[in-house]
C-alpha cells in the first residue's frame, strides 16, 4: 500500500477525534485515527522501526466510526488493517467445533446455550455448534482470507441462528443463509459498530470487544467498556449482540441481549 494512502489523515488536525471510541475513553493522543494514520508515513521514511510501528497502528479498533464522520470519507480502519497484515502472519482461526443434531437450523453458540428457547420459539428442533472466536470473525477481518470457505463447508446445506453481529457476518461472507435472534424491547439501545449508525449520544461507537481488540490492547477495551457504562449512568439499555451485551454487563452496566428474550443463562455455559 502506497504512502499516500495515509497523506490526507496524517495532515487533518484530528477532525474526527471525538468520534473515536478510544481517544475518547483512554484521552490519549497517540489512539486517534490521525496518529495512527501517520505511523505508516513515519514507518516509509524509516523514522519508526517494524516493532513500533505496529504497535504504533495496534489502537484502532476498525469500527469506522472516523469514517463515517470523515467529510472525505477516508476508510482509516481497512487501511490501517491492511498496512498491519502485510507486516503480521495471518492469524489462525480455531478450528470448528462438530456440529451437534441433525436439524436445519443450527444454533451458534457464543456465551450461554440459548437454543432451547429459540427451538421453543419456532415450534422445532435446532442442532448446536459451539464457537470460542465466532466462526472466526477476528481472524477473517485480520487478513485470514480462507475463513469464510472453511465456514461454507462445514455449514453446508444448514441456517445459522445467532445472536452474535460479528458470527452473522462471517455466515454472509460464506454465503449460509442466517438469522438473528431479535434484540430485546427497550427505551434505550445500544447499538453496535457492526449495526450502527448510533442512535443516541449514551454511548462510544464500540464497546470495545470488537475483532480480537481486547487480546491485542486489553487496557484500552476495558477503558472503552467503562466509558460506555458511565455515558449509560445506570438507565437500563439493550442491545443486539449477545457478546457486546455481556462484555459491557461484566464491566457494570445495566443492558440485556438477545439471548435474554430466551432465557439464557447471564454466565456462559460450561461443559
Amino acid at each position: 500500500m502506497s504512502p499516500t494512502s495515509f497523506t490526507v489523515c496524517a495532515y487533518c488536525p484530528r477532525l474526527c477525534r471525538h468520534v473515536c471510541p478510544v481517544a475518547v475513553a483512554t484521552a490519549r493522543e497517540a489512539a486517534t485515527p490521525t496518529a495512527m494514520m501517520t505511523v505508516p508515513l513515519l514507518a516509509a521514511r524509516g523514522d519508526l522501526g517494524p516493532a513500533d510501528a505496529l504497535a504504533g497502528t495496534s489502537l484502532c479498533l476498525g469500527c469506522g466510526a472516523c469514517t463515517a464522520h470523515c467529510k472525505v470519507h477516508v476508510p482509516v480502519a481497512e487501511r490501517l488493517t491492511a498496512w498491519r497484515a502485510a507486516r503480521l502472519p495471518s492469524p489462525a482461526a480455531a478450528p470448528l467445533e462438530a456440529i451437534e443434531g441433525s436439524a436445519q437450523a443450527v444454533c451458534v453458540l457464543v456465551e450461554s446455550d440459548w437454543s432451547q428457547g429459540w427451538s421453543a420459539r419456532i415450534g422445532r428442533p435446532v442442532a448446536t455448534v459451539r464457537t470460542t472466536d465466532e466462526l472466526g470473525h477476528a481472524a477473517w477481518t485480520l487478513g485470514a482470507e480462507d475463513v469464510p470457505a472453511r465456514v461454507a463447508a462445514h455449514f453446508a446445506g444448514r441456517t445459522l441462528v445467532t445472536a452474535s453481529a460479528a458470527v452473522e457476518a462471517v455466515a454472509r461472507a460464506a454465503g449460509l443463509p442466517v438469522a438473528r435472534v431479535p434484540a430485546p424491547a427497550g427505551t434505550l439501545a445500544f447499538v453496535t459498530c457492526h449495526d450502527g449508525p448510533l442512535s443516541s449520544p449514551d454511548q462510544l461507537a464500540c464497546c470495545g470487544r470488537r475483532g480480537g481488540f481486547v487480546a491485542r490492547e486489553p487496557e484500552a477495551a476495558r477503558a472503552v467498556a467503562e466509558e460506555n457504562v458511565r455515558l449509560l449512568a445506570g438507565r437500563e439499555a439493550v442491545c443486539g449482540d449477545e457478546g457486546c451485551a455481556s462484555w459491557l454487563r461484566d464491566h457494570g452496566a445495566r443492558i440485556d441481549g438477545p439471548t435474554d428474550t430466551l432465557g439464557a443463562a447471564r454466565e456462559a455455559n460450561v461443559r
